[in-house]
Formats: C-alpha cells, structure tokens, sequence
C-alpha cells in the first residue's frame, strides 16, 4: 500500500514534426488571449468549447488565489507602516550539499512616535528637521511620514551604523528610535527562487518551500508522526557549516545548487538564443521523485520580491498547465501495450487522415505514411495512428490510465498553489469521441510540466509513481530525518515499462538527435503544441517541450524542456531538444553519472 501522506498541503486556498494543437496561454501573462478565445467560443467546433471555459475559469480563479495571496502577505506595505512584533526566528534552508539557500538576518530601522512628536512643545517643532539630515532625506519626506495614525511609524529601512548611533545620540528614545528587526535573506540571490519562495514583511513564508513548510520553518509545527518514528542520524560534516540553526527546525532540498545554477544559465540562453516568451526545465530523480534542479523563467531575486512583477512569483511548473501536444503519446502507447492494444510490432494502415464524429484527424503537413508499425508510429508521431489505437481501446480504457498515471489531480508535491490540470471525460458537457481521439496526442486537454514529468518518471523507473519532492530531509535540534520516497500508485506493469523505455530510445536513435548526449542512451519524446487563439488554434505560435530520460538501461534523470512562444522555429526538434541535450550533459557531469550507452 502506498504510505501515507506526511504532510497535507493545500494550494492558498503533431508530432516533432506534427504541430499537436497546445493552448500555452497562462493566466499570468495570457489573461487578453484567453478572453479573446473565450470571446470567440461560439465559432469553434463543440469539442473545444470545454477547454475554452475550463482554461477561463483557471484564469479566473488562479487571479483571485493570487490576489488573496498578497492581501494576505500586506505585500506591498507603505514605507511608513508599524514594525512587526513578535518575530519568530525561521529554521535555515540548504541543498543537498549543505549550501545556504535562505536564513535569517537582522536590519536596523528608525521608528517615531508622530502622536508625541506633535504633543512635544521643546523638542517636536525641530526633530522632522534632524531626522531628515540623519537619514538623507528631504523634510518633506519625513514631516509626510510622520502625518500618520499608527501609533508608530517606521520612518526609514537599513539604517547604517552611523545613522543609528546618529538617532541615539537625539537621546530622545520617547519620540524617536532605531532598533532592529529580523528579515530574511537568501544568499544565493535568484537562484531556485521558485523552489525557495520568499517571506513577506511580517515573516510568513509566501510561494515555495518557505510557504509549504512554514510551519516547521518557525518551529510551530512538530515532525509527522511517520518521520518521528525513525530514527534520526547526525548531520553529516558537509552540513555543519549552516546547521543546525538558532531555530533548530531546518530543511535541507534534494536540490543541487550546482546543477540548479546550470539548469538557468541554459534556460535563460535558450530563451534568448529561440526569442522564447517562458520556459521551464525540470530535472528529476525518477527513483524517488527528488527534484534536483527546476527553473523557469522569468524569474526574479527573493531578496527584492517586491521590485518584479508579481505575475513572475508563481512556480510555473506546478501552477500553470498547458497542452502537451505529442508528448502526451506515451500516455497512450503506456495504455495500449498495458491494455493488449497494440505491441511494438503491430502494423496499422495510416490513411492520413481520419474522420471521428464527421470531424478530420490529420497528421502534421497532411502526411500520409501507409503501413506502419506501432513503434514506427510513435517515433514519426503520427496523429492518425495514436488515435485509432486510442479509439479501439475506448474511453474507458484511455481514461484508466490517463487517471492512474496522475493526470487531473494533483500530484501532492510539496510546493503550494498546485493546479490538477484539466481533464474531460465521458459524461462531462460537450465531451465526444472526437475528444478521445484528439486527447490521444495531447490535445483538449491540459497538464502542468510537473504532472508531465512525473508520469514518464513513471515509465523510466519500471512502472511506479512517486510523489515529487522538493524537500529530502526535515533537521531537528541537530538531527536528520530523511523523508522517505512516498508511493502514488502504480500505473503500469514494468515489463510495459520496460517495452516503452525501447521505444522511446528507437524514436531518439532514429531520429536526426541521435546521439543527443555522448556516452549515454537516451530515451524520449518531443512535443509539438499549437495554441489556441480567438480563431481557433495557431500554426505560426507553439509551445515545444521535450521528455527525455538517462541511462535509458538504469535510469538515473528525468529531464523536461519546456519553451513557450519561440521565435526562430516552431518546432521542439529544432528548440528544445538542444536544450535537452545541454542540460543532460551539465546533470551527469555535476551528479558524476557513469556513461552508460547499453540499450534497456
């Protein structure tokens, strides 16, 4: 049986070369597009109506999380509002390898009482005058500061020794005063900021892991009981240099910073060199689920949150789903070879198109390939033939599997704002066999890059799903509880597994990629999604994404690429599986992975 949950964490709140139809509109930076298709619903056929609404619907709603989310954190407070009390000191966050992610420090503030002030006959008419000189800043400023109703009010950040010893030397601690006040600091700057998060003025942790384990951060919340039953181990010397914390209630990442900073310098060149509009990459540990590296892009610095766009503080691999397009075949080709539909070898007649519901499918430039066999199918990514597989397994069949591998739920990682996805199926509105059909290949439906990669993490590692992980291990009083891998179910058989994972190396070896990374054998696929616009779906904009996994005989990483909207090309082939390649090379050389070229 699958163990049971440690934590429960609750969100605030066609082919590589077949262009798959993909909607890439995300509510932070596509809300104008997807009320133009929202706007144009009624022109488009019956089957896309749903996805139309339902992508709508998340729009709405991921805005009004968001909102309550900075209502919530008082983000962004007036230059003037009251000091926080009460502080509690948070736990500090490390790697793997012990490097300091996010801590505590402190910063000097100048406080005033601007009621006493005003009261004060002798001393109150000349002190706006005194303050301004020993801060910097104009009269003005500080007289405006001090027109408030708190009955305190801060008058200035980051005091510098010498201004402090300046407001101290006034000796009129009645009136006003400087004095310290904890803040917290990440000093690896922008790096992994979507998997650390931020805290906010009052020293809540917001986004990542300093949101979803805020609890235990601050010392309010105790071990899980399943990890309170093991047995603890010493910290090992790497991590002694930043644990155990004055807190004494730390977290260490599976996350290699070293990789992570890799992970974004390749990120944010593919972004530039494909004139992509976002990105995201992941790097998983398909043995146990542990992300190693994730980044996405844009991104910003969780020392000053406040100065990016809030738009850019979500962690897109979790909270914005998309529509896979091709990659979305190995779902597919899972259920058919699990089911008995179809073996590798399996010859299916590709007409080049086929008609479901008096509606075409068709493949990517209207090709048409003749007898193919199953695993021909999967490596030229043929719509036609995925579907009819698709078709003949029926809905019941598809949808098993498409729900056992963890699509439209969440996949419980340990990050907050986490979104299902959207998945339609036999019984909802407007749904159809057409609908089967073009699920088949990724599209009408909607996945987030997390939920993709954790399913073909499922197939790399001989049939089980884990829980993604951010975090490997919670400290206590100086004593290390390793987070135990945690179960999510078991899709498919590993011999199924096992078959695929072939199929997957042929579709990279027979392809113009071939020997993608040196001294290895690498299995994946490509995805191609077009995305939907007031008109219908797009040829000229696409989302490009590629799955890949290494050693493909002992898988060791997963690896997701993901480009919105590039410009050079439209096709993943051509963006994101050099990326891929890139990034695969980092990962095995910073991990030290062995080369391993055998086939599985």
């Amino acid at each position: 049986m699958p163990e049971q949950s440690r934590w429960r964490y609750s969100a605030p709140a066609q082919p590589d070369s077949t262009p798959d139809a993909g909607d890439g509109s995300a509510p932070r930076r596509g809300v104008a597009s997807s009320r133009q298709a929202a706007a144009a619903a009624f022109e488009l056929p019956l089957h896309r109506i749903w996805l139309i609404v339902a992508f709508f619907l998340i729009v709405i709603l991921a805005i009004i999380v968001r909102m309550s989310y900075w209502v919530l954190a008082g983000e962004p407070l007036p230059a003037n509002a009251p000091p926080v009390t009460g502080e509690r000191a948070r736990g500090r966050i490390v790697d793997r390898n012990g490097l300091l992610l996010a801590t505590d420090t402190f910063v000097w503030e100048a406080y005033a009482r601007p009621q006493a002030i005003a009261q004060d006959a002798r001393n109150g008419p000349g002190l706006p005058a005194k303050i301004a000189d020993i801060l910097g800043q104009p009269v003005g400023t500080i007289r405006a500061g001090l027109a408030v109703t708190y009955p305190i009010t801060t008058l200035a950040k980051n005091l510098t020794p010498a201004q402090r010893q300046a407001i101290a030397d006034l000796r009129l601690p009645g009136l006003v005063w400087a004095d310290s006040r904890r803040m917290r600091a990440y000093p690896q700057g922008q790096l992994a900021a979507h998997l650390i998060g931020f805290t906010n003025y009052a020293h809540e942790g917001m986004y990542g892991v300093e949101a979803s384990y805020n609890g235990w951060l601050l010392g309010q919340r105790g071990l899980p009981e399943a990890q309170a039953a093991r047995q603890p181990e010493p910290i090992p010397e790497e991590w002694r240099l930043y644990l155990p914390s004055p807190a004494r209630h730390d977290l260490v990442l599976h996350m290699n910073a070293a990789l992570q900073h890799r992970v974004e310098q390749r990120l944010a060149e593919a972004i530039k060199l494909y004139k992509a509009e976002a990105g995201t990459i992941i790097v998983m540990d398909p043995r146990n689920g542990g992300i190693l590296a994730l980044a996405n892009a844009p991104a910003f610095d969780p020392n000053r949150y406040s100065e990016a766009h809030p738009g850019w503080w979500p962690n897109d691999a979790v909270s914005e789903p998309y529509e896979p397009g091709s990659v979305f075949k190995l779902i597919t080709m899972a259920a058919a070879l699990e089911s008995g539909q179809a073996t590798p070898d399996k010859m299916i007649n590709d007409t080049g198109v086929l008609m479901v519901d008096g509606q075409p499918i068709r493949n990517a430039e209207n090709k048409s390939y003749g007898m193919v066999s199953v695993q021909v199918a999967l490596a030229k990514s043929i719509n036609v033939v995925t579907a009819r597989l698709c078709l003949d397994m029926g809905a019941e069949t598809f949808y098993r599997y498409v729900r056992q591998f963890g699509f439209g739920s969440l996949t419980e990682v340990d990050l907050s704002l986490e979104s299902t996805g959207f998945l339609k199926e036999p019984g909802n509105t407007f749904w159809s066999r057409f609908d089967l059909a073009t699920n088949s290949f990724g599209q009408a439906l909607m996945v987030t890059p997390l939920q993709m990669i954790s399913a073909v993490a499922a197939i790399a590692n001989g049939g089980t799903r884990y829980q993604p992980q951010v975090a490997a291990a919670l400290v206590q009083d100086g004593r290390v509880y390793h987070l135990a891998p945690r179960v999510l179910g078991y899709p498919i058989k590993a011999e199924t597994a096992r078959t695929l994972t072939q199929m997957m190396v042929y579709n990279v070896d027979s392809s113009s990629y071939a020997g993608l990374v040196p001294g290895y054998k690498v299995a994946g696929k490509t995805g191609t999604a077009e995305i939907s616009t007031a008109r219908g779906y797009t040829t000229q904009d696409t989302i490009t994404s590629f799955v890949g996994f290494l050693p493909a005989a002992d898988p060791q990483l997963i690896i997701l690429v993901k480009l919105d909207r590039p410009k050079t090309s439209r096709w993943a082939e051509q963006v994101v599986v050099p990326v891929f390649g890139k990034v695969a090379q980092d990962a095995v050389q910073v991990l030290r992975i062995a080369t391993d070229s055998r086939n599985p």
